[in-house]
């Protein structure tokens, strides 16, 4: 037997603009950086594990 790693198409991305308070939005750039993420990155892993939470 062998795996076959299927392709997946990726997600299209957009551009949002958000209203963050300047102090939320520096702490966040801080995790980001010492978590090797992106601001987007951080933003989007953080929205995905909310929802989890949530629906767990």
């Amino acid at each position: 037997a062998i795996l076959v790693t299927l392709k997946t198409e990726a997600a299209r991305v957009v551009r949002v603009n958000v209203t963050i308070p300047e102090d939320v939005l520096s702490e966040i750039d801080r995790y980001a950086e010492r978590h090797g993420y992106s601001r987007s990155g951080f933003l989007t892993a953080a929205a995905k594990q909310a929802m989890r939470n949530e629906a767990a």
